[in-house]
């Protein structure tokens, strides 16, 4: 397949807009030009009656009146008639050698009666010379400029022939302009891809260097983030799993799930980024939707990443949770307002029901919340639209049990003793790292918690108990 250059498509496209843009002017001028140009004379001469009639007195010019039809018919280069409706000349002031000239059709002088401009043409008889004559109606005259043509058509075809020359000038300009703009625009892009490509291949020791204001600025940087986040936290993972001599083969399964989760958000980021760069999109606002999903999954790789190390953590053997007092329902109703705008994007409800009189435990709170959040995610991400989510909380024996009910299909039998292992979907395609309930059994595990999951009628049931904390 022929790689286009998103540089060639610009180039071509600025071109095309200038060669259009030229185009149309042209055609304006060329079809609309002498029309404007005459609606313009008609109009001069309109407010030359204009002024003639407030010159006259009882049918007589004023001496200004004079002065002024003179410096009319000189400014016209031809003639000015005064006639009232009786058909009467009452003054007149320049002269055409055309006998022609000198009658008026009378059926425009008619229509000119009835307070119509009119406007028509005299042939000259042994020149090529036309005239062109207006009658424009007032109050009380008529007023008749004749002014010859070839004046008029000279000036417009000078005219022609000049923007004819600066529409070449502009086209050689246009092609210059437009190949710095491409290149403006290209240059950083084919950067950028360069970047994601080398992150694509785990390598990161590429940067981008460029200091910009704008949105590829902006990408430019999370990108150099991301790449610094991804080698210190790979780094880390690494050391991590090099203590765990005991768990060769589940090391090396869990890298290569690692490299399969972060593959995939960066080779979104890289085919995005080639896209810009091949000019699939050439709208603004289009441009600034694929820079957000870049973002977005750069933020995904990010919480990827913070997973990993919590697990990590928790994982190592050497963690120890920080025992205390915990009020368990504050938690949930805490953990209730995080999900506030997710519940109401699927219209899910997220009810608490409890049933004690106990209401705090033993436990390491932070801990604890991150169980229910991540709890509360899955249920979420499994609920069924407009369906609900039930908290019960109420004691057995000595401890409290905290069940988070969600409204949704059941979990396959064989599947259940799979779900709490790392990077286990259920469904290939549903949303989260894969992470969640790996932290869960983790968080539990050092609670010396009883935990599980059921399904019930209608829907799962994930359940976990904690210590009652007796003040």
């Amino acid at each position: 397949m022929i790689r286009k250059s998103i540089f060639l498509k610009l180039l071509a496209l600025f071109l095309l807009f200038t060669t259009s843009i030229i185009g149309i002017f042209w055609l304006l001028h060329s079809q609309f030009f002498y029309g404007y140009y005459m609606q313009q004379k008609i109009n001069t001469m309109i407010e030359y009656s204009e002024e003639l009639q407030y010159l006259i007195k009882d049918d007589m010019l004023t001496q200004e009146g004079k002065d002024t039809l003179e410096k009319v018919a000189d400014q016209i280069h031809g003639r000015v008639v005064i006639l009232d409706y009786d058909e009467n000349i009452l003054h007149y002031e320049g002269s055409i050698r055309m006998a022609r000239a000198s009658r008026v059709p009378q059926e425009a002088l008619q229509k000119a009666k009835r307070g119509s401009i009119q406007t028509y043409k005299i042939a000259g008889a042994n020149s090529p010379v036309e005239i062109l004559a207006v009658l424009i109606p007032m109050e009380n005259y008529i007023y008749l400029f004749q002014t010859p043509l070839q004046p008029i058509e000279e000036a417009i075809t000078i005219t022609r022939s000049f923007t004819f020359y600066l529409l070449i000038i502009a086209f050689f300009i246009a092609m210059l302009l437009s190949w710095i703009f491409s290149k403006t625009i290209t240059k950083p892009l084919i950067k950028l891809n360069h970047v994601a490509t080398k992150m694509a291949s785990l390598d990161f020791n590429e940067k981008w260097q460029e200091k910009r204001q704008d949105e590829i600025g902006d990408l430019g940087k999370t990108l150099n983030y991301l790449t610094e986040k991804l080698s210190s936290t790979i780094h880390d993972l690494q050391q991590e799993l090099q203590k765990e001599k005991n768990l060769d083969q589940m090391r090396k399964q869990f890298v290569a799930n690692v490299s399969h989760e972060l593959q995939t958000p960066i080779a979104l980021i890289s085919g995005y980024t080639e896209a810009l760069q091949d000019g699939i999109v050439s709208d603004k606002e289009e441009v600034k939707a694929y820079l957000q999903i870049i973002e977005g999954e750069t933020y995904r790789i990010s919480n990827l990443v913070k997973d990993l190390l919590d697990l990590s953590q928790l994982q190592s053997g050497s963690f120890k949770v920080k025992i205390e007092t915990v009020d368990i329902l504050s938690l949930i109703d805490s953990t209730i307002d995080k999900f506030q705008l997710m519940r109401q994007e699927k219209r899910i409800k997220l009810l608490l029901q409890p049933s004690v009189s106990e209401t705090c435990v033993f436990g390491d709170e932070y801990r604890i919340q991150q169980v229910l959040i991540n709890l509360t995610q899955n249920a979420i991400n499994n609920c069924d639209p407009e369906g609900s989510i039930i908290y019960r909380v109420f004691e057995v024996g000595e401890k409290i049990r905290i069940e988070i009910y969600n409204e949704g299909p059941p979990i396959l039998e064989k599947e259940i003793p799979f779900i709490w292992e790392s990077f286990y979907k259920v469904k290939e395609n549903s949303r989260g790292t894969g992470l969640g309930l790996a932290i869960v059994k983790s968080v539990l595990e050092l609670h010396k918690s009883d935990y599980g999951v059921i399904n019930k009628k209608n829907g799962v049931s994930f359940y976990f108990t904690l210590q009652k904390s007796f003040n």
